[in-house]
């Protein structure tokens, strides 16, 4: 199970409020005793991926204008409410498609229509019009806020997933040793997790290009893309690595292989996968001989394999890729 960053969670929070708050008192400098519009856009554009501020408050600004020109525009035909409502839905979540927010569709062309709509044709254009410069206010104020403010740290965030994946991967590897060392079954009770935490991994080298173009969007942070490829090279790494773990536990599921020498092998080759993603390049001293027995030479062989990874810099496989491994 992933740990939870509650320090991280907990400055989310108070920047949401903060974006939030600060769109509801323009708001209300700007004549709107209530500018409820411009309070939420802090809160939805900031509620994701920490590094997509910009382009959800800019997809909510877009999906407001398609939503208030789809409402203004159903409420001109003389139909029922509910036949209102079905159009207004069903062309509002049409028109998000291509006003994707990140990886999911926009619903704010839906929403700002069913509000319309909602409101009926009395006062609904004065309507639409307060949500458009509503919204404008929390859009400009969750940018400044996002960017300026309080921005982004893309180099402590792939850190802080990078430490993740480097303890989750100790866990799996000392699963596989104390099944080397002396037949525990350790590895029968991890493999759905051990499965889970290698895509995940995976995961996290797909979401480094939202990290770098954060880095690029944002002038106080653009100093650290040294550090950013670095942490980046070693997730990297660590996908690779986790790919070649989980071979060696299905092996040693299958195979049942009990070798202490195999199991101080895998310890070595373990502690310098583990300062390597550290950040300490280190290369496991390995004179295990070849093993007789043909099991035992497939785990060995596997372990050598595993070893020469620590000096490769090859990109992981998709996770689709990942799902199409056999599984125990």
């Amino acid at each position: 199970m992933t740990s939870r960053d509650l320090p991280a969670e907990a400055r989310l929070a108070l920047k949401m409020a903060l974006a939030s708050s600060l769109g509801w008192w323009l708001g209300t400098l700007a004549g709107q005793p209530r500018p409820i519009f411009a309070g939420l856009v802090g809160l939805v554009a900031l509620s994701g991926d920490p590094f997509q501020a910009l382009n959800a408050s800019l997809s909510r600004i877009v999906g407001v204008l398609a939503g208030v020109a789809i409402g203004i525009g159903l409420l001109q035909i003389d139909i029922r409410t509910l036949w209102l409502v079905v159009l207004g839905l069903s062309l509002g979540l049409l028109a998000g498609i291509p006003l994707r927010v990140g990886d999911r569709p926009n619903i704010q062309p839906a929403v700002s229509a069913l509000f319309l709509i909602g409101l009926g044709r009395t006062g609904a254009f004065n309507a639409g019009v307060a949500r458009l410069w509503e919204t404008g206010i929390g859009a400009g104020v969750t940018l400044a806020v996002a960017v300026l403010v309080w921005p982004p740290d893309p180099v402590a965030d792939v850190e802080r997933r990078l430490e993740r994946i480097r303890q989750e991967l100790a866990a799996d590897l000392a699963a596989v040793m104390a099944d080397l060392a002396h037949g525990s079954g350790a590895v029968q009770g991890r493999m759905e997790d051990m499965r889970a935490h290698s895509l995940d991994a995976v995961r996290e080298v797909l979401a480094l290009d939202a990290a770098r173009r954060a880095l690029r969007l944002n002038p106080m942070r653009r100093g650290h893309a040294a550090q950013l490829e670095d942490a980046a090279a070693r997730i990297n790494l660590a996908a690779r690595l986790y790919r070649h773990t989980r071979s060696i536990a299905r092996d040693e599921l299958d195979m049942r292989v009990v070798d202490p020498a195999l199991a101080s092998m895998a310890r070595a080759i373990a502690d310098a996968i583990d300062r390597t993603l550290r950040g300490e390049p280190t290369a496991p001293h390995i004179d295990t001989p070849a093993p007789a027995d043909p099991s035992a030479f497939v785990i060995w062989s596997q372990l050598r394999q595993l070893a020469a990874d620590l000096t490769q810099r090859e990109e992981p496989g998709d996770p689709q890729a990942e799902d199409d491994e056999r599984e125990p």
